[in-house]
């Protein structure tokens, strides 16, 4: 299963129908929020609400069934710090964060954690990231891609 994994577009809807287009391949596309745009027009990805998304009706959070585990998405921008402790109280094994602009992966005892980095406005020295997850029932790989 291949799924794509952006955040903080800022409506820049351009940028995220050329990952949609350049992974026809996904099963799932995931915004980590700041997407800046309707619900309706960021189809095809399953979005939380980030702090900029005032006025947008997106949920807070989403649990995602795969075969590996579940997979949680949030925005990230409630918590002063994400601990183990938090990590650990969402039972999933793949734990997904924005808002910091900046693309990270970390093993967390039994989750992976990680933020794709923002596609528009990167704070990490790229020109702009997002994240590839390909899983199967047992094994997980990640890539980040370079815009």
């Amino acid at each position: 299963m291949k799924i794509v994994v952006v955040s903080d577009s800022h409506g820049n809807r351009e940028i995220l129908q050329k990952i949609v287009n350049d992974n026809q391949d996904a099963s799932l596309f995931i915004h980590a929020g700041d997407s800046q745009v309707l619900p309706q027009a960021i189809d095809p990805f399953r979005a939380v609400k980030g702090n900029c998304d005032i006025g947008y009706d997106y949920p807070k959070e989403l649990y995602i069934e795969t075969p590996y585990g579940n997979i949680y998405v949030t925005h990230g921008h409630q918590f002063y710090q994400i601990t183990k402790d938090f990590i650990k109280s969402k039972h999933c094994k793949i734990f997904i964060f924005g808002h910091t602009h900046k693309h990270y992966l970390e093993k967390c005892e039994d989750s992976y954690v990680c933020n794709p980095g923002s596609v528009t406005r990167p704070r990490d020295k790229t020109n702009g990231t997002y994240l590839v997850i390909n899983l199967t029932q047992n094994d997980v790989n990640f890539d980040f891609k370079y815009l």
